[in-house]
């Protein structure tokens, strides 16, 4: 709030006092749009609310206005500001603004609803549904992750660049933003975050949402199915018929021994509960998760000696 009495713009708009220019234009395109007159005719609440909500913006858009407005609230505005020791201070500014001017250059065009019918026979939820400037189809980016950042869960930070307009609605200017992407553990290639109307800023529309879509990248130790992960240990001939151990690396960070203490043949596959991918919803490291399935490529030898062939005649007969 201002320092002195007076309106509250902050709290007309719905904003903090530190808000900046893009927090103020979504605050006044979503409250203009709401109480534009032309939607609401009859009600003279809403021509006053109109009003109010373009002052507001009007003032705090404008870093002289905002200066005054916050070091001395509304009666600065209204009245000046003294001069120290006699001298002019600043002039006072007026009472009300042109409204529909503001709106004008804000969306493009005096009246967005004068196509659409608007009256009393008309749904008040019809008209909302048909109200307001257009949006451009969602820009739509790949986001890698690995399947370690997928079992674990991870933050990423992504610095995009969009096209911002002015905050009196002229030309568009780059505008740099670090959006935060908290990956959640067991989240799946093709889940989408969505950042609604993070895209590019154009006179008479809204800005783009900005979707971005998991992808799983390819793992040197494992495959994914669903929850299961599923690993393929190389073992020998000789292995595969006499006891052995499988070392796996997972994804946390531990090793498994895995004992083998049956004959693995060819397509035998092992299944071990609960060291796959968490659940969706699962939380904590306590959390359910999928499964591992150990399968198994096992390597035959490129010659045996005839020698030696009348002895793995008798050990397998």
């Amino acid at each position: 709030m201002a320092s002195t009495g007076g309106a509250d713009f902050y709290g007309i708009l719905g904003v903090q006092k530190g808000a900046n220019d893009a927090e103020l234009k979504r605050a006044y395109r979503k409250l203009a749009m709401r109480w534009h007159p032309d939607k609401n005719k009859g009600d003279d609440s809403a021509k006053d609310k109109f009003q109010e909500i373009s002052r507001a913006y009007d003032v705090l858009t404008d870093v002289e206005k905002r200066a005054i407005y916050d070091a001395h609230g509304e009666e600065g505005l209204l009245n000046g500001v003294p001069g120290d020791e006699g001298k002019d201070g600043t002039e006072a500014f007026p009472a009300s603004v042109d409204a529909g001017e503001i709106f004008e250059r804000f969306f493009g065009t005096a009246n967005p609803f004068s196509d659409f019918g608007f009256g009393d026979t008309m749904p008040f939820a019809s008209a909302m549904k048909a109200a307001g400037p257009t949006q451009p189809p969602a820009v739509t980016t790949e986001l890698g992750c690995t399947l370690e950042e997928l079992h674990n869960g991870c933050t990423k930070r992504l610095a995009i660049s969009r096209k911002r307009l002015g905050s009196t609605g002229g030309n568009a200017v780059e505008d740099e933003k670090v959006l935060t992407i908290h990956v959640q553990p067991g989240w799946k290639k093709g889940t989408k975050i969505t950042f609604p109307q993070e895209g590019d800023e154009a006179p008479g529309q809204l800005p783009a949402d900005l979707v971005f879509v998991v992808a799983e990248k390819a793992h040197d130790v494992f495959a994914r199915e669903g929850s299961n992960l599923v690993h393929t240990a190389k073992v020998t001939l000789l292995a595969a018929l006499t006891d052995c151990v499988v070392k796996v690396p997972m994804l946390d960070g531990r090793t498994l021994s895995l004992p083998c203490n049956e004959v693995i043949a060819p397509g035998y596959q092992k299944t071990i509960a609960g060291e796959g991918m968490p659940l969706g919803g699962a939380k904590g490291k306590g959390g359910a998760k999928g499964d591992l399935l150990l399968k198994f490529d096992i390597a035959f030898p490129d010659f045996i000696n005839d020698a030696k062939k009348p002895k793995l005649v008798e050990l397998l007969s």
